[in-house]
């Protein structure tokens, strides 16, 4: 045997020697590739790698965790002639998520150039248990590099599943989803969800009616930001929903219009206990047209544009009919008007006002009509920066009492009229209120009580309340000359003066006509306070007296 022949022999040798044994090695170094999330054991061979072991801890709370094996076909001629590299794969797997294991299959192909990070996914899916197929195909962009975006479509993905296998109940929506996703992962931490998808069968409550649509945008996990480029929303009777704009903890811009949707369709959309309070009379449709503003969190917020609802709305003890609204962002100015706003049975007509920003403030001037008075309110409020807090009075002149006091039962009689001034303060958690009312003097004998407004008194009475009662002969009514006091509400605690005559430790909140045939009250100035949710217990037993018409709560 010549030298050549050896040498070209122990090239074979040396060949076969690392052919053999280079997948050996490769796979004892790799058994210990850790980074703490991911755990990747592997064997190499002659054609593939056999993935035995892939683990991935994808989330901590709530505890998410893939593990899988597979086989990748390894492009051993693209490697050494320089060709297109094209990676095979396949393989099943599982999935730990809170509503319990998953099973997991996946299949697929990348190709593309590894050393500039552009790489495809050519048929690739993922099929979830109860999810089906997921991404069908994608791209990975700057794949190895510190920033990288993951492609792909979605195809009939069920959010309702995901909020069921996730174990996520506060998920604020259900339906179905489908269009393109991406994902841009920066230093192996999920940065960005792109979307651009349409909708069907969305709703955010069990018992709301559907709303199809597309929408496109993307969500910005860190900042917890949503953009949206443009949003179509159909109800199911047809009408029409645009948004466009951005949503934030601290900042928003938006713009909503509207058209041909229904007051009741949005309201099926609202938690359910809210629902039931609600009640929509003679609803035609709404009308948007809106832009909200807030800069940032030492901003208000401001809207223009114009909101119209034509219909009625009832919610717990508070009614509104015909409401519309209208702003300018050009001179930060917002006008309100409205048919009727009922507080109860209380209800203020002819509603029309205006609020400006400025300086970071709100300012504004309300009018109305109450039970043939006319009222107005002025307020303020202090600076974005502070907690924000509203200062306003409240003036009304020429308050009908017998109207007043009918509508909240009809039973009890009280005639006069008063004029009634009271100043406010509110904010998050605080409210406070002084009242001062007198009546406008009638003629002798005009201004009366009927024995259901003296009943409904005594069961208002304690011993903060004394009185003298007596009814004119051959009458029903019990006859007053004067009213007048002062309501004071702070943290919780009523306290009532009368300001007609004083009399020793007493006032008078109500005196008799001149010849004694009438009624006095009187309050114990040492003990006339009450807490505000004894006073609501007493208003309503004193209401279910004769038919009550008003439940305070």
């Amino acid at each position: 045997m010549n030298k050549k022949t050896k040498v070209l022999l122990w090239i074979i040798v040396v060949f076969v020697f690392i052919w053999i044994l280079t997948p050996v090695f490769l796979g004892i170094k790799t058994h210990n590739a850790t980074d703490g999330k991911i755990k990747l054991c592997f064997f190499l061979t002659h054609t593939c790698a056999k993935v035995f072991k892939f683990q991935w801890k994808i989330f901590d709370k709530p505890y998410i965790e893939l593990n899988a094996r597979s086989t990748i076909k390894l492009p051993w001629k693209s490697l050494v002639f320089g060709t297109t590299q094209l990676l095979a794969f396949e393989g099943p797997g599982s999935i730990v998520l809170p509503s319990g294991n998953s099973k997991i299959n996946f299949s697929g192909e990348i190709q593309g150039n590894f050393k500039t990070g552009e790489v495809n996914i050519k048929s690739g899916s993922v099929w979830l248990e109860k999810f089906g197929n997921i991404f069908v195909s994608g791209k990975l962009v700057k794949w190895g590099k510190e920033t990288c975006e993951i492609q792909g479509k979605v195809k009939d993905f069920s959010v309702e599943e995901l909020r069921t296998v996730f174990g996520i109940e506060s998920l604020p929506f259900a339906g179905v989803i489908n269009g393109n996703l991406s994902v841009i992962i920066n230093k192996d931490i999920v940065k960005l969800l792109k979307f651009d998808v349409s909708f069907s069968n969305l709703y955010f409550q069990k018992q709301s009616k559907p709303l199809s649509g597309n929408a496109k945008g993307s969500y910005d996990i860190l900042q917890k930001k949503c953009f949206v480029e443009s949003g179509n929303i159909t109800t199911q009777s047809g009408g029409k929903i645009l948004l466009k704009g951005f949503v934030s903890p601290e900042e928003f811009s938006l713009k909503i219009e509207s058209e041909g949707v229904n007051l009741d369709e949005i309201i099926s959309q609202l938690p359910e206990k809210w629902q039931e309070k609600i009640k929509v009379k003679n609803n035609s449709g709404i009308s948007i047209n809106i832009e909200g503003f807030r800069d940032k969190k030492e901003h208000l917020p401001f809207i223009s544009g114009f909101l119209s609802l034509p219909g009625e709305i009832c919610f717990n003890n508070f009614s509104c009919c015909s409401f519309a609204l209208s702003g300018s962002q050009d001179n930060k100015e917002i006008n309100i008007e409205a048919e009727k706003i009922g507080f109860g049975n209380i209800n203020c007509r002819e509603i029309k006002g205006k609020i400006i920003s400025y300086n970071d403030k709100y300012k504004g001037n309300i009018t109305f009509n109450l039970y043939d008075g006319k009222g107005n309110i002025s307020f303020v409020s202090s600076e974005a920066k502070d907690p924000l807090k509203f200062y306003a009075k409240a003036d009304v002149k020429r308050i009908n009492l017998e109207k007043l006091i009918h509508n909240l039962n009809p039973d009890v009689l009280v005639t006069g009229i008063v004029n009634l001034i009271c100043f406010m303060e509110f904010g998050k958690n605080n409210v406070s209120l002084m009242a001062r009312f007198d009546n406008v003097p009638g003629r002798p004998f005009s201004q009366k009580l009927n024995i259901g407004a003296v009943e409904a008194l005594a069961k208002l009475g304690s011993s903060s309340f004394s009185g003298s009662i007596g009814r004119q002969f051959g009458s029903e009514n019990f006859y007053y000359r004067r009213i007048g006091g002062v309501i004071n509400y702070q943290d919780g605690l009523l306290t009532i003066e009368g300001t007609v005559k004083k009399a020793g430790n007493y006032d008078y909140l109500v005196t008799s006509e001149i010849f004694g045939s009438g009624i006095n009250v009187l309050v114990d100035k040492k003990n006339n306070s009450i807490h505000i949710e004894d006073l609501k217990q007493r208003i309503n037993n004193a209401m279910k007296q004769n038919k009550p018409e008003m439940k305070f709560s």
